[in-house]
């Protein structure tokens, strides 16, 4: 598994762009990946961070595919940086 941190710019007010974030979870959920968090920031409501958990190269795919809806939702795509890390499993004690 692997955490993908997603930060970029919009275009649109929040609301408007977290309307057609929302509506793009079913396409999510298909794919297997998980939205932990999705917020603007405390003090740019412009930028959003988007944070998800999914299968190596399953948010990558998703993006590719979906590059159209994502930008008519007001995401600035060429703002967009991705921060990848890997999920290992921990071991459990006790």
């Amino acid at each position: 598994m692997e955490t993908y941190i997603v930060s970029f710019e919009i275009n649109k007010p929040y609301e408007d762009w977290l309307t057609h974030f929302e509506q793009s979870r079913p396409g999510l959920d298909a794919a297997d990946i998980a939205v932990l968090f999705r917020g603007p920031r405390k003090d740019d409501a412009s930028k959003v961070c988007v944070i998800l958990r999914a299968n190596e190269g399953e948010v990558d795919k998703f993006m590719e595919a979906n590059a159209p809806m994502i930008a008519e939702s007001g995401h600035v795509l060429e703002s967009t940086v991705v921060d990848v890390y890997k999920s290992y499993e921990e071991p459990r004690y006790g």
